[in-house]
């Protein structure tokens, strides 16, 4: 009896450590795609503004390279915090 306890309670533990590590690969999944998509709208919009001399930003590719700066940053925190 006590092993089929233990026996039970070891699957469910290993159950949800499985599940935990699928949800971290989700978000990171996740993560990845809208920096992916930010960084491809900022390269349409602004790409051409760093060939001016000196490289300067619009406020609205400012606002955008901010924006996927902080989704990469928070793709690397998720990446590193497995």
């Amino acid at each position: 009896m006590i092993k089929a306890a233990l026996f039970i309670a070891l699957s469910a533990a290993s159950v949800l450590v499985l599940a935990g590590c699928e949800s971290h690969q989700a978000k990171v999944d996740r993560l990845q795609k809208e920096y992916d998509r930010l960084a491809a709208q900022f390269q349409s919009d602004c790409s051409a503004e760093y060939y001016k001399v000196p490289p300067t930003l619009s406020p609205k590719c400012q606002s955008e390279k901010d924006q996927m700066d902080g989704a990469w940053k928070l793709l690397q925190k998720e990446r590193g915090g497995k």
